[in-house]
């Protein structure tokens, strides 16, 4: 009972921020993106419960239920958020992608946390809990990467989209590599290279290739000009730049890491927890450079998007 009622605090200090805040994307974005962080974080807890990664905490059930009951009142919120701006505005609410990728992401709450709430013997439902709890945060990522997607260059780019959906999953894969890393178990290697080979691929193909497709077709051409032109040259002169140089070797340090984890046995993984750190330490480069990226395309998309309407 506390842990529902904590939630539904919550939920009533995100619908107060909804009211008075409710003309800014940017708050809304914020609460998908703490929404996000409290995914993964219920995802990693549920799989220490079930033995995938060894966990260091005695109360992993407690966490993973408050996790939980949180993560519901932030995505019921980032809902009710996304909806009240629609209103606002006017608009269908379920006339996007984003608001029907939102809807999806509510039931599958639903179904994650009423019954986990009241059903005492929940070994019938354990099979739909696990999978919906590992499908929910690739969804919440693509639906965050779509919905900032449209608040930033307010038209739908797929080429843009592609690049940065592929981010979002490139990261969210390396942060698995990251919890099979720290909490090794004996399935862990198995899962990292899967994980990994996932990481390069999104990589290579969303980040490198879609990425330097729309560079070639489209940024350079129209969106650069328009940037050079308008009130945020910098965007292009300084991030625009940085980007480009850190385009080159993300892809490399991907592949680099897919091939390391690939060729690495089990005794060593298991026994030698000096590789296991070099992984994660690799592994959280790749992260924090998939995150600049991310930051940075934004800034520039929304520098882009500022100078061709001006």
């Amino acid at each position: 009972m506390p842990d529902i009622l904590a939630g539904l605090a919550l939920l009533f200090v995100i619908g107060g921020i909804a009211a008075i805040y409710h003309q800014s994307w940017t708050v809304h974005a914020i609460v998908a993106v703490i929404a996000l962080a409290l995914a993964i974080y219920a995802s990693a807890t549920g799989a220490m419960l079930k033995g995938r990664i060894k966990g260091s905490s005695t109360d992993v059930f407690w966490l993973h239920r408050r996790i939980g009951v949180s993560l519901g009142a932030f995505v019921l919120g980032s809902i009710i958020y996304g909806i009240w701006i629609r209103l606002q505005h006017a608009d269908p609410i379920l006339s996007s992608v984003h608001g029907r990728l939102g809807l999806i992401i509510l039931i599958g709450m639903v179904l994650q946390i009423v019954p986990s709430l009241v059903k005492k013997d929940r070994t019938a439902y354990r099979g739909l809990h696990m999978v919906l709890g590992y499908l929910l945060p690739a969804i919440l990522v693509i639906d965050s990467a779509w919905g900032l997607h449209i608040g930033v260059l307010s038209e739908t780019k797929y080429l843009v989209l592609v690049h940065s959906i592929s981010g979002g999953l490139a990261a969210l894969a390396f942060v698995w590599i990251i919890l099979e890393t720290m909490y090794p178990t004996e399935m862990g290697l198995g899962r990292a290279r899967i994980a990994s080979f996932a990481a390069s691929l999104l990589v290579i193909a969303g980040c490198w290739i879609a990425g330097g497709y729309n560079y070639l077709t489209d940024y350079g051409s129209n969106v650069k000009p328009a940037i050079l032109a308008g009130g945020y040259p910098w965007a292009h002169q300084i991030l625009m730049e940085a980007k480009e140089h850190v385009f080159i070797f993300l892809p490399i340090i991907a592949l680099s890491l897919s091939l390391t984890i690939y060729y690495l046995d089990d005794d060593r993984f298991a026994g030698d927890r000096r590789y296991r750190r070099a992984i994660a330490e690799i592994a959280c480069m790749a992260l924090l450079l998939v995150l600049l990226m991310f930051l940075m395309g934004t800034i520039v998309s929304k520098a882009g998007n500022t100078g061709l309407e001006a």
